[in-house]
């Protein structure tokens, strides 16, 4: 069975999970971009998911359970919640500081686009990844995991099985195909993709046609 060991929850409820936390990071990363540049845009997709966001905290899920009762691969820790917790801590600081420079190093080469830039920022790591940042995101997702996750599941678990599979199914082929779309417009033009953006210092909104012309 491997990682998906003991896990309690079906496919429709895991695809669903995975759209809303690809919604959430969409959200995450405008709010990031509004507090830090004043303005915000479509993230180089075309709907509302990131979907690395979505997959990178399932990872978490199914690689490690969550705060409260930590799993390796399915393995339940024999640990105590303290000592549980902490080493949750310390795994997601560490697979988000690698995480995040694998793939900006993996879009760099392949896109030759620099997505992200930290080094303005003390205690950066590479461009990719810093110490604040990684906590940010560390702080983010144990609360997320340790207060809501399980609450969710819970709910869309006890929805009509049939109909949270169709949508779930769904919701993840818009998500693929738009980033499959987008991944290969980056990688062909070695340009973002930007259809939209709301300026706040400039109090305006642009939408373009071309690529961010």
């Amino acid at each position: 069975m491997g990682i998906f060991q003991d896990m309690d929850y079906g496919l429709g409820p895991v695809l669903i999970m995975t759209a809303f936390i690809s919604f959430l990071g969409f959200l995450l990363e405008n709010i990031w971009l509004t507090a830090r540049k004043g303005y915000m845009d479509n993230r180089n997709m075309h709907a509302p998911f990131l979907l690395g966001y979505g997959e990178a905290v399932m990872g978490f899920y199914f690689v490690l359970g969550t705060p409260s009762d930590l799993r390796f691969f399915g393995t339940p820790s024999v640990s105590g919640p303290k000592s549980q917790f902490a080493a949750y801590c310390i795994f997601t600081f560490v697979l988000v500081s690698v995480g995040e420079i694998i793939l900006g190093k993996i879009v760099e080469k392949v896109c030759h686009i620099v997505l992200w830039d930290y080094t303005k920022i003390p205690l950066h790591i590479t461009r990719y990844t810093s110490v604040p940042t990684s906590i940010g995101f560390t702080v983010i997702i144990v609360t997320f995991m340790d207060c809501f996750f399980e609450r969710i599941m819970n709910a869309l678990s006890q929805t009509e099985p049939v109909r949270t599979l169709i949508f779930g199914i769904v919701l993840m082929t818009v998500m693929t195909l738009d980033f499959l779309y987008s991944a290969v417009k980056m990688i062909r033009t070695h340009k973002m993709v930007i259809t939209w953006e709301i300026d706040f210092r400039e109090k305006s909104f642009h939408k373009y046609r071309h690529n961010g012309e």
